[in-house]
Formats: structure tokens, C-alpha cells, sequence
């Protein structure tokens, strides 16, 4: 995106996050803080027809736009790719939670991943390097910052996870992966409005535009990618 966030004011509606927990009061709460849609993330091994049956619910009742995410968790690479095919017919979104390093590149390796949630959690790097940045960048798999993993961490041990992030950005400006910013927000009070996220990503060394980016261009990608997916005959091949 060309330009600073002054001039794009006008884009304010078109911000997404893409890892809530579902609620009807966060989404009223994301609606209210200005956000144009939201993932509702729910655990592979936990969804059931009920679960299902609320999200529908949910969904018809909001004023906001609404998709599905199922955060795949996973022991090895093998356990990985089967929740993840299993997974496509039945979310939105695909996200793996990330932290070891063999699923943080099993995930980048796999183009029907979408997200790759926390590859620094429980680590003190980012779980990044540059084979995982190349390969997230030629598989079109997604990089989450989630702010809770820094909002949420003892004072004493912040300092790392913005350190994590810093990284992360640094691959991405050399990889050309995409980043994506959520606020994993599993009450009210985790949300923090678009405004407040720009200026607390500032903090790990993003600009405007690549706030701006995470927020807005980088979601609404996924979202578009997805809600075509049915119509592809072959990989890259759309019906008409």
C-alpha cells in the first residue's frame, strides 16, 4: 500500500480480526471498536454439531461479518496434514498452532494452511528463520502476531516478545510472507480498537503501512482466498 495511514482514514471500516473466541458480546464489543468482521477460532478437536449449530446462530445474528476458524493442534507433521484436510470442508479458516519447530515448518510447507498461529509460543526466538519465511512465502501460509502473547506476559519477559516480533517483520520485509495481526481476544477486554493496534505495533518496528496491512489488506485476502476455494477446479484454476 502506497501513502501513510493519514490518508487512508477511509479504510477504517475495513478492519478484521481474525482470532476471537466466539462470544456474542466480543463481537458486539469488535462491532462497536470499529471492526468490519471477525474469525470466530475454535479448537479442531473440540468442534462438534453443537458448536457448529451455535456459530450458525451466531452468525445470522450478526451485524458484522462473520467466518470460522479451526485452530488445528498437533503432536507431529503426520497428525498435522490429516486435522488440516479434515479441516478445509469444515471452516473458513485454517490455523496451526505454531511453536515447535517441526509443525512451525510443516505448516509453512502446506498451501492448504492459512495461518500459522504463535510460531514463537513457549520458545525465546520467534521460531522463524529463512527457510520457514521462504517457504510461507511460496506457500501463501500466514504468519499471525497475536497480541495477547504480548499484552498478557509479565513485564519482566516482554522485552523478548517484542523481540519475537521484530523478527518476524525483519523476514517478512527480506521473504515477502504475509503477517497478520489478532488480538486472541477471549473477553471484551482483550480487544483494543484499530487505532490503539497501530500504535502499539509501532512498538515492534512496523510502519503504518505495514500495520495497516496486517489489519485490513492481509485478512481481507484470506477471506477472499476462501470464500472462492469452491470454485476452484485445480489448483489455480477457477470455474467461470
Amino acid at each position: 500500500m502506497e501513502g501513510n495511514y493519514s490518508t487512508k482514514k477511509k479504510f477504517r471500516e475495513n478492519f478484521y480480526d481474525l482470532n476471537i473466541r466466539a462470544s456474542r458480546k466480543i463481537i458486539q464489543e469488535a462491532e462497536r471498536l470499529g471492526f468490519k468482521g471477525v474469525s470466530l477460532s475454535y479448537n479442531f478437536d473440540d468442534y462438534n454439531s453443537e458448536i457448529s449449530k451455535e456459530y450458525d446462530e451466531i452468525k445470522r445474528e450478526s451485524n458484522i461479518l462473520i467466518r470460522k476458524c479451526l485452530e488445528v493442534s498437533c503432536k507431529n507433521p503426520e497428525e498435522l496434514k490429516k486435522k488440516v484436510q479434515k479441516s478445509r470442508k469444515k471452516a473458513d479458516i485454517i490455523m496451526v498452532k505454531g511453536g515447535d519447530t517441526r509443525i512451525n515448518r510443516a505448516a509453512c510447507e502446506d498451501r492448504n494452511v492459512d495461518i500459522l498461529s504463535q510460531p514463537y509460543r513457549n520458545r525465546r526466538d520467534s521460531g522463524m528463520n529463512h527457510v520457514l519465511a521462504r517457504k510461507a512465502a511460496e506457500n501463501d501460509v500466514t504468519i499471525e502476531i497475536n497480541l495477547s502473547g504480548f499484552l498478557k506476559t509479565n513485564l519482566r519477559y516482554r522485552h523478548r516478545v517484542v523481540s519475537q516480533f521484530r523478527h518476524v517483520m525483519d523476514l517478512k520485509r527480506k521473504y515477502g510472507f504475509s503477517v497478520l495481526i489478532t488480538s486472541g481476544a477471549s473477553s471484551t477486554f482483550d480487544l483494543r480498537n484499530p487505532l490503539d493496534i497501530f500504535a502499539l505495533s509501532n512498538c515492534f518496528g512496523m510502519s503504518e503501512n505495514e500495520s495497516f496491512e496486517a489489519l485490513s489488506t492481509v485478512p481481507q485476502h484470506l477471506i477472499d482466498l476462501n470464500d472462492q476455494r469452491g470454485s476452484y477446479v485445480v489448483d489455480g484454476v477457477r470455474t467461470v
